[in-house]
């Protein structure tokens, strides 16, 4: 299992229990919103990891040209989707070599 997987996994329960709250009840709009900000970083972690990965072919000359340097990119988003995972380190499926 990636940690793509596993994230949105998580955040699919996480946003059935908020919607098994009842609607107006307090909290539950913000764990909505706060699972739906999560789904945002874990897609702008594939979208730069899809970046990077197009890199591996014949690229601009500079990085400039290319609107920055996506191997950069893609780390700070690597840092971010496992430091959402690190939420859910008790679960079963989670990788401890996430961590590194």
């Amino acid at each position: 299992m990636t940690i793509v997987e596993f994230l949105n996994t998580r955040l699919d329960e996480d946003e059935r229990a908020s919607r098994a709250v009842p609607a107006g009840a307090r909290g539950r709009d913000r764990a909505l919103a706060e699972v739906a900000a999560k789904r945002m970083i874990v897609e702008g972690y594939t979208k730069a990891h899809s970046a990077s990965m197009r890199t591996l072919e014949p690229a601009p000359s500079s990085p400039a040209e290319s609107g920055g340097d996506p191997w950069s990119e893609l780390l700070a988003w690597r840092r971010a989707v496992k430091y959402l995972a690190t939420v859910y380190r008790n679960h079963p499926q989670y990788d401890r070599s996430w961590e590194d």
